[in-house]
């Protein structure tokens, strides 16, 4: 298989101005157009967590968009941690959770 090809599942924490304007909802966005599977949510603590899933190019496709998106709302953040974690087979979409 070609190491490009590969799948990787990444969970993102993202730090900032990152609760109450819609970030979740831009990262379905991104995540969708990326061709990736997986979730976001927003956490207690204020940060929003993601797991997106998809080939190592889809996962610097959605960064970059999601880069261009939020900025251009406005927001203030960046991403605190990246941590590869085990891909999750047959998923599908790209999903808002609740925690």
């Amino acid at each position: 298989m070609d190491s490009s090809m590969a799948t990787e599942r990444i969970r993102y924490r993202f730090i900032g101005h990152v609760q109450h304007r819609g970030f979740r909802y831009a990262c379905v966005s991104c995540a969708e157009k990326a061709g990736m599977s997986g979730w976001v949510r927003n956490e207690r603590d204020g940060t929003v967590t993601a797991e997106a899933q998809g080939s190592p190019q889809a996962h610097l496709a959605f960064v970059r968009r999601l880069t261009q998106l939020v900025t251009g709302f406005g927001n203030t953040w960046s991403v605190g941690s990246e941590k590869r974690v085990d891909p999750v087979a047959q998923e599908k979409g790209f999903s808002v959770r609740r925690y």
